[in-house]
Protein backbone atom coordinates (compact mmCIF):
# COMPACT_ATOMS: atom_id res chain seq x y z
CA UNK A 1 0.00 0.00 0.00
CA UNK A 2 2.60 2.51 0.99
CA UNK A 3 4.21 1.55 -2.54
CA UNK A 4 1.60 2.40 -4.21
CA UNK A 5 1.02 5.89 -2.10
CA UNK A 6 4.44 6.73 -3.19
CA UNK A 7 3.78 5.96 -6.94
CA UNK A 8 0.45 7.98 -6.82
CA UNK A 9 2.67 10.73 -4.80
CA UNK A 10 5.49 11.18 -7.47
CA UNK A 11 3.14 10.26 -10.33
CA UNK A 12 1.29 13.58 -9.30
CA UNK A 13 4.22 15.70 -8.33
CA UNK A 14 5.54 15.18 -11.85
CA UNK A 15 2.53 15.01 -14.02
CA UNK A 16 2.62 18.26 -16.34
CA UNK A 17 2.40 19.36 -20.21
CA UNK A 18 5.51 19.21 -21.11
CA UNK A 19 5.69 15.24 -21.39
CA UNK A 20 2.13 14.78 -23.57
CA UNK A 21 3.22 17.98 -26.00
CA UNK A 22 3.45 15.35 -28.61
CA UNK A 23 0.63 12.80 -27.61
CA UNK A 24 -1.87 16.40 -27.49
CA UNK A 25 -0.12 18.42 -30.27
CA UNK A 26 1.42 16.14 -33.04
CA UNK A 27 0.97 15.96 -36.11
CA UNK A 28 -2.56 13.70 -36.29
CA UNK A 29 -4.16 16.26 -33.77
CA UNK A 30 -3.14 19.22 -35.93
CA UNK A 31 -4.17 18.36 -39.07
CA UNK A 32 -7.46 17.47 -37.00
CA UNK A 33 -7.86 20.75 -36.58
CA UNK A 34 -9.08 21.36 -40.41
CA UNK A 35 -11.60 18.84 -39.49
CA UNK A 36 -14.76 20.57 -38.77
CA UNK A 37 -14.33 22.73 -41.71
CA UNK A 38 -13.21 20.13 -44.07
CA UNK A 39 -14.75 17.47 -42.79
CA UNK A 40 -18.36 17.82 -44.39
CA UNK A 41 -16.54 18.14 -48.04
CA UNK A 42 -14.34 15.33 -47.50
CA UNK A 43 -15.38 12.48 -45.65
CA UNK A 44 -18.76 12.70 -45.51
CA UNK A 45 -18.87 11.89 -49.32
CA UNK A 46 -20.59 8.86 -50.69
CA UNK A 47 -17.30 8.00 -53.05
CA UNK A 48 -15.27 7.89 -50.13
CA UNK A 49 -17.19 5.85 -48.06
CA UNK A 50 -17.22 3.17 -50.89
CA UNK A 51 -13.41 3.12 -50.46
CA UNK A 52 -13.47 1.86 -47.30
CA UNK A 53 -14.76 -1.30 -48.07
CA UNK A 54 -11.99 -4.14 -48.44
CA UNK A 55 -13.64 -6.19 -50.80
CA UNK A 56 -10.88 -8.13 -51.89
CA UNK A 57 -8.70 -7.70 -48.75
CA UNK A 58 -11.18 -9.06 -45.90
CA UNK A 59 -13.81 -10.61 -48.41
CA UNK A 60 -16.26 -8.54 -46.57
CA UNK A 61 -19.24 -9.19 -48.17
CA UNK A 62 -19.33 -12.33 -47.04
CA UNK A 63 -18.65 -11.46 -43.11
CA UNK A 64 -21.34 -10.61 -40.72
CA UNK A 65 -19.69 -9.21 -38.35
CA UNK A 66 -17.67 -5.86 -38.37
CA UNK A 67 -17.84 -2.52 -39.66
CA UNK A 68 -18.84 -1.13 -42.72
CA UNK A 69 -18.05 1.28 -44.57
CA UNK A 70 -20.23 4.36 -43.59
CA UNK A 71 -19.14 3.18 -39.85
CA UNK A 72 -15.56 3.44 -40.95
CA UNK A 73 -16.07 6.78 -41.95
CA UNK A 74 -17.72 8.15 -38.96
CA UNK A 75 -15.22 6.69 -36.34
CA UNK A 76 -12.91 8.68 -38.57
CA UNK A 77 -14.73 12.01 -37.89
CA UNK A 78 -15.50 11.45 -34.77
CA UNK A 79 -11.97 10.47 -33.71
CA UNK A 80 -10.08 13.25 -35.62
CA UNK A 81 -12.89 16.09 -34.00
CA UNK A 82 -12.11 14.70 -30.75
CA UNK A 83 -8.32 15.11 -31.73
CA UNK A 84 -8.92 18.90 -32.95
CA UNK A 85 -10.79 19.42 -30.00
CA UNK A 86 -8.25 18.34 -27.94
CA UNK A 87 -5.86 20.30 -29.77
CA UNK A 88 -7.86 23.53 -29.62
CA UNK A 89 -7.68 23.00 -26.00
CA UNK A 90 -4.53 22.65 -25.46
CA UNK A 91 -3.56 26.05 -27.43
CA UNK A 92 -5.96 27.82 -25.47
CA UNK A 93 -4.76 26.17 -22.04
CA UNK A 94 -0.75 25.55 -22.64
CA UNK A 95 1.50 27.25 -20.14
CA UNK A 96 2.68 30.56 -20.96
CA UNK A 97 6.05 29.63 -21.03
CA UNK A 98 5.76 27.26 -23.99
CA UNK A 99 6.00 30.20 -26.24
CA UNK A 100 9.98 29.69 -25.47
CA UNK A 101 9.73 26.27 -25.43
CA UNK A 102 7.60 23.30 -24.67
CA UNK A 103 10.56 21.69 -23.14
CA UNK A 104 13.02 22.64 -20.24
CA UNK A 105 16.31 22.23 -22.59
CA UNK A 106 14.30 24.32 -25.60
CA UNK A 107 13.07 26.64 -22.93
CA UNK A 108 16.39 27.63 -21.17
CA UNK A 109 18.25 27.88 -24.10
CA UNK A 110 15.93 30.52 -25.48
CA UNK A 111 15.38 32.48 -22.51
CA UNK A 112 19.27 32.34 -22.02
CA UNK A 113 19.60 34.19 -25.02
CA UNK A 114 16.25 36.40 -25.36
CA UNK A 115 15.58 37.25 -21.41
CA UNK A 116 16.62 40.45 -19.80
CA UNK A 117 17.53 41.31 -15.92
CA UNK A 118 14.15 42.75 -15.43
CA UNK A 119 12.99 38.99 -16.32
CA UNK A 120 14.91 37.37 -14.04
CA UNK A 121 14.25 39.89 -11.69
CA UNK A 122 10.68 39.11 -11.99
CA UNK A 123 10.84 35.71 -11.90
CA UNK A 124 12.85 35.63 -8.67
CA UNK A 125 10.29 37.72 -6.92
CA UNK A 126 7.70 35.50 -8.34
CA UNK A 127 9.72 32.41 -6.88
CA UNK A 128 10.45 34.11 -3.12
CA UNK A 129 6.89 35.31 -2.96
CA UNK A 130 5.66 31.96 -3.79
CA UNK A 131 8.03 29.44 -2.54
CA UNK A 132 9.93 26.80 -4.63
CA UNK A 133 8.67 23.68 -5.73
CA UNK A 134 11.71 22.13 -7.00
CA UNK A 135 15.26 21.98 -5.37
CA UNK A 136 16.27 24.79 -8.01
CA UNK A 137 14.42 27.03 -6.37
CA UNK A 138 16.61 27.00 -3.03
CA UNK A 139 19.36 28.84 -4.36
CA UNK A 140 20.78 31.40 -1.92
CA UNK A 141 19.89 34.92 -2.13
CA UNK A 142 23.53 35.85 -1.54
CA UNK A 143 23.94 34.40 -5.07
CA UNK A 144 21.42 36.66 -6.39
CA UNK A 145 22.43 39.78 -5.47
CA UNK A 146 26.09 38.47 -6.64
CA UNK A 147 24.28 38.42 -9.90
CA UNK A 148 22.39 41.44 -9.86
CA UNK A 149 24.89 43.66 -8.80
CA UNK A 150 27.27 41.93 -11.37
CA UNK A 151 24.35 42.96 -14.42
CA UNK A 152 22.95 46.23 -13.09
CA UNK A 153 24.21 49.78 -13.33
CA UNK A 154 25.03 51.57 -10.15
CA UNK A 155 21.83 54.25 -10.40
CA UNK A 156 19.83 52.68 -12.50
CA UNK A 157 16.64 54.46 -13.05
CA UNK A 158 17.84 57.36 -12.54
CA UNK A 159 19.44 61.00 -13.79
CA UNK A 160 22.58 59.49 -12.16
CA UNK A 161 23.01 56.18 -13.63
CA UNK A 162 27.30 55.00 -13.82
CA UNK A 163 27.19 52.68 -16.88
CA UNK A 164 29.17 50.13 -15.04
CA UNK A 165 27.32 46.88 -15.16
CA UNK A 166 27.99 43.50 -17.31
CA UNK A 167 25.21 42.09 -18.10
CA UNK A 168 27.35 39.43 -20.79
CA UNK A 169 29.91 38.60 -18.17
CA UNK A 170 26.83 38.61 -15.59
CA UNK A 171 25.12 35.97 -17.42
CA UNK A 172 28.45 34.00 -17.94
CA UNK A 173 29.84 33.86 -14.21
CA UNK A 174 26.00 33.63 -13.38
CA UNK A 175 24.82 31.17 -16.15
CA UNK A 176 24.08 28.05 -13.27
CA UNK A 177 21.85 30.03 -11.16
CA UNK A 178 20.00 31.65 -14.32
CA UNK A 179 19.31 28.21 -15.11
CA UNK A 180 18.32 27.06 -11.88
CA UNK A 181 15.97 30.27 -11.69
CA UNK A 182 14.51 28.84 -15.30
CA UNK A 183 13.86 25.85 -14.57
CA UNK A 184 11.87 26.39 -11.73
CA UNK A 185 9.66 28.64 -13.44
CA UNK A 186 9.22 26.47 -16.02
CA UNK A 187 8.24 23.31 -13.58
CA UNK A 188 5.68 25.80 -11.57
CA UNK A 189 4.03 26.77 -14.69
CA UNK A 190 4.46 23.45 -16.60
CA UNK A 191 2.11 21.69 -13.56
CA UNK A 192 -0.12 24.62 -13.68
CA UNK A 193 -3.88 23.85 -14.79
CA UNK A 194 -3.81 20.34 -14.72
CA UNK A 195 -7.50 19.87 -15.11
CA UNK A 196 -7.52 21.18 -18.31
CA UNK A 197 -4.11 18.42 -19.24
CA UNK A 198 -6.42 15.92 -17.98
CA UNK A 199 -9.18 16.93 -19.90
CA UNK A 200 -7.01 17.30 -23.09
CA UNK A 201 -5.33 13.84 -22.42
CA UNK A 202 -8.87 11.97 -22.13
CA UNK A 203 -10.74 13.74 -25.29
CA UNK A 204 -7.47 12.86 -27.19
CA UNK A 205 -7.32 9.28 -26.07
CA UNK A 206 -11.27 8.88 -27.35
CA UNK A 207 -10.00 10.09 -30.63
CA UNK A 208 -6.85 7.79 -30.82
CA UNK A 209 -9.30 4.87 -30.27
CA UNK A 210 -11.94 5.94 -32.42
CA UNK A 211 -9.28 5.89 -35.26
CA UNK A 212 -7.71 2.79 -33.96
CA UNK A 213 -10.72 0.46 -34.34
CA UNK A 214 -11.33 0.64 -38.28
CA UNK A 215 -7.50 -0.29 -38.39
CA UNK A 216 -8.60 -3.36 -35.65
CA UNK A 217 -11.38 -4.66 -37.12
CA UNK A 218 -9.88 -4.47 -40.60
CA UNK A 219 -6.78 -6.65 -39.09
CA UNK A 220 -9.65 -8.94 -37.77
CA UNK A 221 -11.34 -9.53 -40.72
CA UNK A 222 -8.24 -9.85 -43.09
CA UNK A 223 -6.86 -12.62 -40.42
CA UNK A 224 -10.24 -14.33 -40.26
CA UNK A 225 -11.04 -14.18 -44.11
CA UNK A 226 -7.17 -16.12 -44.15
CA UNK A 227 -7.74 -18.45 -42.10
CA UNK A 228 -11.51 -19.31 -43.46
CA UNK A 229 -10.04 -19.57 -47.08
CA UNK A 230 -7.05 -22.36 -46.13
CA UNK A 231 -4.15 -19.73 -46.15
CA UNK A 232 -2.55 -17.16 -47.68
Amino acid sequence: MNKIKSWWQTFIYNYRWSDYVNYIDGWIPKLALTIPVLGYLILFNDNISELLVFNKLANEPSLSFGLNGVQRLRLLYFGLLLLGLSNFTYRMKKPYQFKFGTNFMDYSRTCLEIFTLSDYVRMHGNIRQDGHLTISGKYYDSEWDGFKGSAQNTGEGTDNVTRNGDWETAKSKYGSLLREILSETFFKNDIANRGWLTFCIIVSTVGYLLLLAPSVDLFIKVIYSTLLSGGI
